[in-house]
């Protein structure tokens, strides 16, 4: 039966009842009412006892809020019994283990550079908040990490309690820990260190030591900043290295 905000409760009664060719005596014969209260019902000149809607929802054989024009809520989905292995090179410590098998062969991480072509294909992607994510590929996370990231590939997430390490690009929110990319990084404050293959974009300050091999663009910099091309950042606490600057202050030389 097709939802309708406008319909009425007396209205549905009365599609339903007909629905199942009853009558309206039949229909208060069995709620032990007379005809004229469904009658009234129909007309929505009165409404049923509360405690009689279930059992009108039960001849119907629908739920009250399909009763009353709800969708019905979905039925819980049947989670399969999850599948514990044991011999794995890693701590039981509930974080999360991207890995790649072979048949049932674990395969390490120089095995799995064999598959160098397949490897950069594949991508784990996580909706939610996580403990902490180990992968020998990509990970694509929809939500903050509360320890490390450790991808193979790129590494894609909201905020990380710990440090980030990737084979290719990093794109974050703020980092506690460092961050360590095989190509350019775009996140926000690191309390940390900041090592990228390309360029640097910070939205906040950094607690240690920058270097990229390209441009740099941040915050402070408590530490030294080591630049392939030009670094604009706020105040630096220690040496700039790069071809050319726009910083508020650096300290070091």
């Amino acid at each position: 039966m097709e939802q309708n905000e406008t319909i009425t409760l007396g209205a549905r009664i009365c599609a339903l009842r007909k629905a199942q060719c009853m009558t309206q005596e039949q229909l208060a014969e069995q709620l032990g009412v007379t005809f004229q209260a469904v009658s009234k019902w129909e007309n929505d000149i009165a409404c049923p006892d509360v405690l009689l809607l279930p059992r009108i929802a039960e001849i119907f054989d629908v739920s009250i809020d399909e009763l009353f024009g709800r969708a019905a809520p979905a039925e819980p989905v049947p989670q399969p019994e999850p599948f514990y292995m044991d011999g794995l090179p890693w701590p039981d410590d509930g974080n999360l283990y991207a890995v790649v098998c072979k048949g049932h062969t674990l395969l390490s991480h120089l095995q799995l550079l064999r598959y160098s072509r397949q490897r950069q294909e594949l991508r784990i992607v996580l909706q939610g908040d996580v403990a902490g994510v180990t992968s020998d590929f990509g990970v694509e996370i929809h939500g903050n990490v509360y320890g490390d990231v450790k991808a193979g590939d790129g590494a894609v997430c909201g905020d990380v309690a710990g440090n980030v390490t990737a084979g290719d690009g990093v794109d974050c929110g703020s980092v506690s820990g460092n961050v360590h990319a095989g190509d350019g990084v775009r996140c926000g404050e690191v309390g940390g260190s900041v090592d990228a293959g390309d360029s640097v974009h910070c939205q906040g300050s950094v607690a240690g030591n920058v270097t990229a091999g390209d441009g740099v663009t941040c915050g402070d910099v408590d530490g030294s900043v080591r630049a392939g091309d030009g670094v604009t950042c706020g105040n630096v606490g220690g040496d700039v290295h790069c071809e050319t600057l726009h910083c508020a202050s650096v300290k070091g030389g």
